[in-house]
């Protein structure tokens, strides 16, 4: 499915001194390309599955 623009009310903001998003509790999904408040494992605009935890490797490690 495609953005339909329903996740910009969602849209998580980070001053990038409370700590990293994925510790705020945000969520990024990879079809709309933004961080979102969202409860839920999926996104309620595309549907795609939401990433919770980061992918590089020394953010990983940071999380420990």
């Amino acid at each position: 499915m495609h953005c339909n623009g329903s996740c910009k009310k969602y849209k998580a903001t980070s001053t990038g001194l409370d700590g990293s998003r994925y510790e705020l509790g945000q969520k990024r999904c990879p079809e709309c390309e933004l961080f979102i408040d969202w409860e839920g494992l999926w996104c309620p605009c595309c549907g795609r599955l939401l990433r919770s935890k980061p992918r590089a490797k020394k953010l990983k490690t940071k999380r420990k």
